[in-house]
C-alpha cells in the first residue's frame, strides 16, 4: 500500500513539475515573443475596429491565473477615426489584464477568457448629427477561410473606471464611476447570462438633460446581480432582484430592447420603508423641486414604473404609487398628523399630450388626517400641472370647536365649546407667488359655540353660524351670537376673499349687517383700543399653518362696512333707542358715515371718525341734536368735560349743531381738555338751577332775586371750544331774574375771564312789553353793573367789580 502511494505521489509530482515547466515555458514564450503577441492582439482586434488601438506595453502575470497565463496590457487607448474633431477617447486604461487560454495559445490562436480593467475611462460619445465614436467597432466583411468565432470572455472585472455615455443628439448623459465590478458571463447560442457584483457612484443618470438626473450623486451597490441578454431578440433583461441605492434596498425589474430603433426600456422599481426625502432625492430636479416643501416623518412604500426610449426628447413615462398609515405629513399649509393615504404620481394625465410637467398629476386617495388638531377626510386630492401646480380636493370634517384652539395658535380665538361641520371643495395654487385664482365652494356650519376673541378680549356664547363659500366670496348667514348683556343677529358678505386673503388682506371688504334688540357697548369698549398682540410662543407659532396665521393679519388689516339697526343701545350713562348706523371699521380707526338715534326725548344725527393710536384715540364728530332734554344729554356725555356746569344745573329743550374734535382713551373716557371745535345751540323753555357763578352774582348784587332757579325762553349762541377754554361770543341772556350781556372765556380749570354787563333794572317790570326792541332798550335804563369773572389761585370762579382786563 505504501509502495503504491509512493508511486502515486511521484507521478503527481512529476505531472505538477511538467505543468510548472510548461507554464514557465509559456511565460518565457510570451516574454520572448511579446512583440509578436502584441501584433497578434492588435491585428485580431483591429480587424473589427475603425480607428486606432494603442497598447503601450505588455507583460505576463505568472501567479494571477495559474495554470493559464494573464497578460498585462499597459497604457491602452482606443480612438475612433474622428477623434481629432471631438477629442473623446473611447477607451483609456492604465492597465488591462487579459486571461489567455493556454491550449489555444499553443496552437498560436488567441482565446481571451477574462478581462480586468484597472484605473481608466470608457467614453461613449454621440454628436448632435448622430455620429458616435462607437463606430470604431463597425465590422468589415468576413474573410473566407478565417475563423471569426467571438472570443468567449467569461469574466470581466473593473476597478476605478469612469464610464460616460454622452449623446448630444438625444440629449442623454450617463456618468458612472465604477468603483469595482466583478462579473461572469455564461454564453450559449441564444443568450448570455451575466452575474455582477458592483459598487457604482452615479454622477449623472439623465434620460433627458433638459430635465436633469435621476439618482444623482448616489451609490448603487449590487451583489450577485443577474442580467440576461437574448442574443437573437437583442433584449437585455433584469430579473426582479434587490440592489441598494444610497444604502436603501431597492427591488429592480426591467428590460432594454436594443432590437428596434430607438431602443426601448422598461423599469419596475419597488422601494419599501423609504424616507420621503430620500425617495424624492432619487427624482430629477423637475420633480424633486416640487416636493422640497413636503415631508413625511415616517417611511412609506413606493412603487415606480418607467417606460421610454433611448432617443432625444423622449422623457420616459413615469408612474409612481405610494401608501402610508398613521404618518405625519409636513407641508407649507401646515402639519397633518395621524395621516393615512394612498396615492401616486403620473406624468401622462392626458394620453398623447406628452410626458411633461404640464401633463403630470400627483394624487392622494382615501386621505384621513388631523390638521392642527382638526380631523378631516378627502376621497381624492389632486395636484395638476407641476409647472404651475394647482391643488384640488373635496374635504369633509366634523369636530368640536375646541379642536380649533391648536389651529388658532392662541392668538386669535379661544374656543370653549360647540361643534362645526365642514364640507368644502378647494382648488388653488400650491406655491407662493403663483397666479392661480383660488376657488373654495361649500359650507361650514357652527352650532352652540362659545369663544373668546383674544385680540379684543371679547367673550361670545350661544354662537350659531353658516359660512357659505361660493368660489371667490364668503357669505355669512344666520349668525347669532350673545354676550352677557347683548344679543346680535348678523349676516354679511366678503367679496374676493380667496383672491386677497394672502396677497392683499387690506383690500378685503366685509359688508356686514347687524340687528339686535339690545346692545351694551360697554362690552365692546376694547374696540377703541389697538388690537392685542399675539402671545403664542415661538414653538406654538411654528406649528400654526400659514393660512391660520394669515387669519390674524386679515382680521387686523381688512375693512368692514357695517349697517346697524339696534332697538336699544347702552354705553356708560348713554341710553338710545332706534339706532341706525352706517360705519366702517378699518385697521387704523372707525369711520362714522351716518348715525341716527333717539335719545333724551329728541333725536341725534351724527357722523365722524375715530383714529386709533395707542391708548389715546383722536376723534372728530359732526352732529345735530333736535329737541333733546339738555339735562339728560349732559348726563349721558358726562357733562362734556365741564366741571362747573353739569346736568344738575340745566333744564330745557336743546337743539344744536356740534362740530368737535378731541381724544378718547381706550377705556372710553374723554381726555380732559382735549375738545376743540364749535357748539351752536338753541335752548328753549330752559332753566339754570343752582349755577354757582350766577348765585355768587346774586349774593353780591341781587340779594332779593331768585338766582338759584333762573328761567328763560330762548337762548342762542355758538360757542368755540379750545381745549381748556370755551370762547363765549357776546350774547344777551334774558331771564326771569336778570338780564345780562356776556362775553369772554370760560376756563376749564383756569383761565376764566368773562365780562358781564348787568342792568340793575328788574326784568319783571318789562314783562308785559311784547316789542323785543323796546324791551331791550328799557332793560338798559338805569344803572348797569360791570363785572368780570376770573379764577382765583385755587381755580374757583370769583366775581369782581369792573370790566375785565381782557375782553377776548
Amino acid at each position: 500500500m505504501r509502495k503504491w502511494l509512493r508511486y502515486g505521489l511521484i507521478v503527481c509530482g512529476g505531472l505538477l513539475a511538467l505543468i510548472i515547466i510548461a507554464w514557465l515555458g509559456l511565460a518565457w514564450y510570451i516574454s520572448a515573443n511579446k512583440k509578436t503577441i502584441l501584433v497578434q492582439i492588435n491585428t485580431r482586434l483591429s480587424e473589427r475596429l475603425n480607428g486606432q488601438l494603442v497598447i503601450g506595453d505588455m507583460s505576463p502575470s505568472l501567479v494571477r491565473s495559474f495554470p493559464n497565463v494573464s497578460v498585462g496590457l499597459k497604457n491602452v487607448t482606443l480612438q475612433d477615426s474622428l477623434w481629432a474633431k471631438h477629442h473623446h477617447t473611447l477607451l483609456d486604461a492604465s492597465l488591462i489584464f487579459v486571461k489567455i487560454n493556454t491550449a489555444a495559445l499553443l496552437k498560436k490562436q488567441l482565446d481571451i477568457q477574462e478581462i480586468t480593467f484597472d484605473k481608466g475611462a470608457i467614453y461613449l460619445f454621440t454628436d448632435s448629427l448622430g455620429y458616435s465614436n462607437t463606430s470604431v467597432f463597425r465590422r468589415g466583411r468576413k474573410k473566407e477561410g478565417k475563423n471569426n468565432t467571438d472570443a468567449a470572455i467569461s469574466r470581466l472585472q473593473m476597478r476605478d473606471v469612469q464610464f460616460t455615455l454622452e449623446n448630444h443628439q438625444k440629449h442623454k448623459l450617463f456618468k458612472l464611476n465604477i468603483q469595482y465590478l466583478k462579473g461572469t458571463v455564461q454564453s450559449s447560442d441564444t443568450a448570455r447570462l451575466i452575474d455582477l457584483t458592483t459598487a457604482i457612484h452615479i454622477s449623472n443618470f439623465e434620460f433627458n438633460t433638459d430635465k436633469g438626473s435621476y439618482i444623482k450623486d448616489k451609490l448603487l451597490e449590487a451583489t450577485n446581480m443577474r442580467l440576461v441578454f437574448n442574443r437573437k431578440e437583442k433584449i437585455l433583461r433584469i430579473p426582479a432582484q434587490d440592489i441598494r441605492i444610497d444604502k436603501q434596498p431597492v427591488n429592480l425589474n426591467g428590460s432594454f430592447d436594443f432590437g428596434p430603433k430607438p431602443p426601448a426600456f422598461a423599469l419596475d422599481i419597488t422601494v419599501n420603508n423609504v424616507a420621503f426625502r430620500k425617495a424624492a432625492s432619487f427624482m430629477p430636479p423637475n420633480i424633486s423641486g416640487k416636493l422640497k416643501h413636503l415631508d413625511l416623518e415616517k417611511p412609506l412604500d413606493i412603487k415606480a414604473v418607467l417606460r421610454g426610449h433611448m432617443q432625444y426628447r423622449d422623457t420616459p413615462l413615469v408612474r409612481v404609487s405610494w401608501k402610508t398609515t398613521n404618518n405625519t405629513f409636513i407641508t407649507k399649509a401646515g402639519t397633518f398628523n395621524e395621516c393615512s393615504f394612498t396615492g401616486g404620481f403620473f406624468n401622462e394625465l392626458v394620453p398623447g399630450n406628452g410626458h411633461n410637467d404640464e401633463n403630470s398629476i400627483v394624487h392622494l386617495n382615501k386621505l384621513s388626517a388631523k390638521w392642527l388638531g382638526v380631523p378631516l377626510q378627502a376621497d381624492t386630492v389632486r395636484v395638476l400641472n407641476l409647472k404651475h401646480p394647482a391643488l384640488s380636493g373635496h374635504f369633509r370634517s366634523k369636530f368640536p370647536l375646541t379642536d380649533l384652539n391648536e389651529a388658532a395658535g392662541g392668538d386669535v380665538f379661544q374656543f370653549n365649546s360647540g361643534t362645526a361641520v365642514a364640507d368644502l371643495y378647494y382648488k388653488g395654487g400650491v406655491t407662493e407667488g403663483d397666479t392661480i385664482q383660488p376657488f373654495l365652494r361649500g359650507i361650514i356650519q357652527v352650532e352652540k359655540g362659545a369663544m373668546v376673541y383674544l385680540p379684543r378680549n371679547l367673550s361670545f356664547k350661544d354662537c350659531n353660524a353658516t359660512l357659505a363659500f361660493t368660489g371667490n366670496d364668503l357669505v355669512l348667514q344666520n349668525i347669532r351670537i350673545r354676550t352677557d348683556k347683548s344679543a346680535l343677529m348678523m349676516e354679511g358678505t366678503v367679496r374676493n376673499l380667496m383672491n386677497f386673503y394672502f396677497s392683499a388682506p387690506d383690500k378685503i371688504l366685509l359688508d356686514w349687517k347687524i340687528k339686535s334688540p339690545v346692545v351694551d357697548l360697554n362690552e365692546f369698549r376694547s374696540f377703541l383700543a389697538q388690537r392685542g398682540k399675539a402671545k403664542s410662543t415661538a414653538t406654538t407659532r411654528k406649528k400654526v399653518s400659514r393660512a391660520v396665521t394669515q387669519l390674524d393679519i386679515v382680521l387686523n388689516q381688512s375693512n368692514v362696512n357695517m349697517q346697524v339697526q339696534l332697538d336699544k343701545v347702552l354705553y356708560r350713562r348713554f341710553n338710545a333707542q332706534q339706532v341706525k348706523a352706517d360705519l366702517t371699521l378699518t385697521q387704523t380707526g372707525i369711520l362714522l358715515r351716518q348715525i341716527a338715534l333717539q335719545h333724551a326725548g329728541g333725536s341725534l344725527n351724527m357722523k365722524g371718525n375715530i383714529q386709533q393710536d395707542g391708548n389715546n384715540n383722536k376723534f372728530k364728530v359732526n352732529a345735530s341734536l333736535n329737541n333733546v332734554h339738555i339735562d339728560q344729554l349732559f348726563y349721558a356725555f358726562n357733562n362734556f368735560g365741564l366741571e362747573k356746569l353739569t346736568s344738575n344745573n340745566l333744564k330745557g329743550i336743546l337743539s344744536a349743531n356740534i362740530d368737535l374734535s378731541g381724544n378718547v382713551l381706550d377705556n372710553g373716557t374723554l381726555v380732559k381738555h382735549s375738545l376743540f371745535g364749535s357748539l351752536g345751540f338753541n335752548l328753549r323753555q330752559a332753566a339754570l338751577i343752582h349755577f354757582e357763578p350766577l348765585e355768587n352774582i346774586g349774593k353780591f348784587v341781587f340779594r332779593r332775586r331768585n338766582m338759584s332757579n333762573i328761567t328763560f325762553d330762548n337762548l342762542r349762541n355758538t360757542l368755540e371750544v379750545k381745549g381748556n377754554k370755551v370762547i363765549i361770543p357776546p350774547m344777551r341772556i334774558a331771564t326771569s331774574a336778570i338780564n345780562m350781556d356776556v362775553a369772554g372765556v370760560y376756563g376749564l380749570g383756569t383761565g376764566t375771564n368773562i365780562s358781564l354787563d348787568i342792568p340793575l333794572r328788574n326784568p319783571a317790570k318789562d314783562s308785559a312789553i311784547t316789542d323785543e326792541a323796546e324791551k331791550l332798550r328799557r332793560s338798559r335804563k338805569g344803572l348797569i353793573v360791570h363785572l368780570h369773572a376770573v379764577n382765583d389761585k385755587d381755580g374757583k370762579v370769583k366775581i369782581k367789580l369792573g370790566k375785565a382786563d381782557n375782553d377776548d
